[in-house]
């Protein structure tokens, strides 16, 4: 009788163990996971692509969004040819990217601050990976031309 007894109440008490383990994984996961911000990968892009296209029409007819269309495909499907992509190009995406930025930032829409975190992910991941030296695995310590020297621009 006395070994029932023990055994009740020991399964009683992992039971409540058990049950505030699992509502705690529950709260945690509650706040830690932001399902709306993701790399525009596979369906992702797709679906931003369809955003795009419905909602910024005039952008969609330039080629620097058909650029970053293709290198956002290379980076998912192609990593040879994502790594190999031309300065140009590199340029193209990084005004697309801008210009999309901007237009999403300004935006009262709903999703548009989902797709803005979403292309900000990308294009810091796709940056990266363009400016990493992949024989050392470091970032590259070069600069990008961003324009003329502050001293040309004051007439010095």
């Amino acid at each position: 009788m006395k070994v029932t007894v023990n055994s009740i109440i020991f399964a009683i008490a992992l039971g409540f163990v058990l049950l505030a383990t699992e509502s705690k994984a529950k709260e945690s996961s509650k706040t830690n996971a932001s399902p709306k911000v993701t790399s525009l990968v596979k369906a992702q892009q797709k679906a931003f692509e369809q955003y795009i296209n419905e909602q910024y029409t005039p952008f969609v007819e330039q080629e620097d969004w058909k650029v970053f269309v293709e290198i956002v495909t290379y980076y998912n499907n192609s990593p040879s040819k994502f790594l190999n992509v031309d300065a140009e190009k590199q340029k193209q995406f990084r005004n697309a990217v801008s210009l999309m930025i901007h237009s999403l930032s300004t935006s009262n829409e709903a999703n548009a601050k989902d797709w803005l975190q979403s292309l900000k992910k990308t294009s810091h991941n796709i940056n990266f990976l363009w400016k990493l030296d992949w024989n050392s695995l470091m970032e590259s310590e070069e600069l990008e031309n961003q324009g003329e020297p502050i001293s040309s621009l004051n007439g010095f």
